[in-house]
């Protein structure tokens, strides 16, 4: 006669070779700091910056109509940038 044995839990077995997911930031996307600079020429322009997939960046904006906005890669938070080194930044990217 056949024993009436409890049937045996299986375990999942350990992957060989483990999968790590890339850390993602909890950090929101979009637009955070604003900030007013006035460059050499004396236009106003708004700094905005933004985070996005690829980083860190400032979106420069223009109060004249007609001048074209410009995007930069950060090199540190806009909070810590002074308004010299902003208009660096701007300058740089059209020459």
């Amino acid at each position: 006669m056949l024993s009436a044995r409890m049937p045996t839990l299986f375990r999942p077995r350990t992957p060989s070779r483990v999968v790590r997911h890339r850390q993602v930031s909890r950090e929101p996307l979009g637009c955070i700091v604003v900030r007013r600079i006035t460059d050499d020429a004396g236009r106003a322009w708004r700094v905005r910056e933004f985070r996005s997939t690829s980083g860190l960046g400032l979106f420069f904006r223009c109060d004249v109509p007609g001048v074209r906005a410009e995007t930069r890669a950060a090199v540190a938070p806009l909070e810590s940038l002074d308004e010299e080194r902003l208009i660096e930044l701007l300058q740089a990217g059209g020459e």
